[in-house]
């Protein structure tokens, strides 16, 4: 394998988590947006004084404006530390290429680049699991107001 060849092999790897990680950030992204709507959405419905045709009282739309704020909050997250991987494997290709050139001398930093943009990785999925707990949360409050108008 030529030197060239093994460079590029070598920077494959990173590639195929900046892929990841951009599939990643496209689904937090929806996930916030969805969070956005739906507060927007509970506002109007507030603001014009129409939030009893919702079912519930003040207290219960009070707790579903928090929990969608949290949600806002943690996909945030999850898309800053998607993003902030994605900086960092660009970076870990880099240093594939600059380690190849000082002669193999900087191995520690690629692997040092990569496990950190590993570690975000972890850290915005653990934020989107929060944020899914917290719709699933969501889901199941309407569900049961839902079917609590619905019986006799």
């Amino acid at each position: 394998m030529t030197p060239a060849l093994a460079i590029i092999s070598a920077m494959i790897t990173p590639a195929l988590l900046i892929l990841a990680s951009a599939s990643l950030v496209a689904s937090a992204l929806v996930r916030l947006a969805r969070a956005v709507d739906r507060v927007r959405a509970l506002m109007a419905a507030i603001a014009e004084g129409s939030y009893a045709r919702l079912g519930t009282d003040a207290a219960a739309l009070d707790g579903w404006l928090v929990r969608f704020e949290m949600r806002a909050l943690y996909a945030e997250r999850a898309i800053a530390l998607f993003f902030g991987a994605v900086a960092i494997f660009i970076a870990g290709c880099l240093a594939i290429a600059i380690d190849r050139a000082a002669g193999n001398t900087l191995t520690w930093l690629p692997v040092s680049l990569i496990i950190v943009g590993m570690l975000a990785l972890l850290g915005g999925a653990f934020a989107m699991v929060a944020e899914s707990r917290l719709g699933g949360d969501q889901i199941h409050d309407e569900v049961r107001i839902a079917r609590a108008r619905i019986r006799p």
